[in-house]
């Protein structure tokens, strides 16, 4: 009879050590999933910014007044080729590695809105979609007129 009652203890006490056990490890693994989520989320948003950087900083499209730069400024009548030059596939194939997947669009906000997608190669299928925007200059050389706008990267997980 002792012996049933001890080996009853025993039992007793390796459940409610298991159950601790399972609920610990319930609540480590789910604040990993979380831990991971948001850093696959953090490096979504560093590589849209990164993207968004090279793209202002493309030489194909930079304002330059006698060889001057401006920050953050692109010059319309170089993004309007540029972006009917990456209708090419075989040009735009040369571009995936700079900008992967994604979509890149030009938007004037002040005083037309005109828009231009510099770049776009959606995939097919996607989970996630991220959206950095960043103000721009968009420079008229032909009318020499400088306007708002933003820059809008949307990069696909």
């Amino acid at each position: 009879m002792r012996g049933q009652i001890k080996m009853f203890e025993t039992v007793g006490v390796l459940v409610v050590f298991f159950f601790l056990l399972i609920g610990g490890s319930v609540f480590y693994f789910g604040a990993q999933t979380s831990s991971l989520e948001k850093d696959r989320v953090e490096a979504q948003e560093q590589e849209s910014l990164q993207i968004v950087l090279k793209s202002l900083y493309l030489p194909e499209l930079d304002c330059s007044f006698l060889k001057t730069q401006k920050e953050n400024c692109v010059d319309v009548l170089k993004v309007e080729h540029f972006s009917r030059l990456l209708r090419n596939e075989s040009v735009m194939q040369s571009y995936y590695e700079e900008f992967g997947d994604a979509t890149i669009r030009i938007s004037e906000i002040y005083p037309e809105g005109r828009s231009f997608v510099l770049y776009n190669n959606t995939p097919a299928e996607f989970r996630d979609a991220r959206v950095t925007r960043s103000p721009v200059l968009v420079y008229d050389s032909i009318q020499d007129i400088q306007r708002f706008g933003v820059i809008e990267v949307r990069v696909y997980a």
